[in-house]
């Protein structure tokens, strides 16, 4: 091929050239637009596999959610008698809370005459680490009149409907009448504290 493309008959040079042409255009093609879409086909897989692992962990953990749910309400049940026994001031009252708690059970005890009364607060040791809600222990004094066998009654009642309440202090001063017996109870309750800095 002495003399090159001007030596070459007018349809092989025309095949030549169209060859090229086709060959720079191909590249170009694959250049700006094969190659890019291939890297973005490569990138939206890599995403969408990882959609694909978000998914299957959304998936068990929603199927442990039952499970979860149990076990909340499971702790719910068991904390329900704690929640219960707390004592909240009511009008800033730890007195006022404990009368409107316990009307029922001095009602169907028996007792008369009753009057409430606040004691000293004690607190409680101090877990570490320690919490950020403390707790403490409201004393109440009640102060009734009536018989032992209401006495005995309401302290059972009381028991059985507080098992968290405790008595720290009970007298009783002997009457003539044995229906007007005078007593007086110092009963502890389960308290919120101060909240801790921490």
């Amino acid at each position: 091929m002495k003399g090159g493309l001007h030596s070459m008959a007018p349809n092989a040079k025309r095949a030549f050239l169209t060859t090229v042409v086709l060959g720079v255009v191909a590249t170009a093609i694959y250049l700006l637009a094969v190659e890019p879409a291939i890297a973005a086909l490569s990138r939206e897989r890599a995403r969408l596999e990882g959609l694909r692992d978000s998914q299957r962990r959304m998936t068990a953990d929603l199927g442990s959610a039952g499970t979860v749910q149990k076990t909340l309400e499971e702790l719910e049940a068991e904390m329900k008698p704690f929640a219960a026994a707390r004592l909240d001031p009511l009008l800033g009252s730890f007195a006022m809370r404990a009368k409107s708690m316990l009307d029922p059970l001095i009602t169907s005890a028996g007792l008369m005459d009753v009057e409430f009364s606040e004691e000293a607060d004690r607190k409680l040791p101090t877990p570490l680490p320690m919490p950020k809600q403390l707790y403490k222990r409201a004393a109440v004094r009640i102060a009734a009149r009536g018989s032992y066998q209401a006495i005995v009654s309401f302290l059972l009642m009381l028991e059985k409907e507080f098992p968290l309440v405790s008595l720290q202090a009970c007298q009783i001063q002997s009457q003539q009448n044995p229906a007007r017996q005078s007593v007086s109870m110092i009963l502890e309750w389960p308290a919120k504290g101060a909240q801790s800095r921490k």
